[in-house]
């Protein structure tokens, strides 16, 4: 998955420039700093990431729910903005 990268002062300087991007769909970004990086996604995507890896400790929704990540990984990498 290819993200912008924005380096940590810059992110700072435009943070509601750098969040409107995320939040329009144009997907994560990769934030990164001295002491260390961070990933901006936006809260829809947040909370789809997070349904996905608690259904994966439910032992029979697992093989389909990797099924469903590697879509969304796909989608992203070809530049779709897709979710289900």
């Amino acid at each position: 998955m290819t993200m912008q990268r924005v380096p940590s002062n810059d992110a700072q300087n435009e943070f509601h420039f750098v969040m409107d991007q995320v939040c329009a769909g144009l997907g994560p970004v990769l934030i990164t700093g001295p002491r260390g990086n961070a990933v901006l996604v936006c809260e829809e995507e947040w909370r789809l990431l997070h349904r996905k890896l608690e259904a994966l400790l439910v032992p029979a929704m697992r093989d389909s729910t990797l099924d469903q990540l590697e879509q969304i990984v796909e989608a992203h990498s070809s530049g779709s903005t897709a979710h289900d």
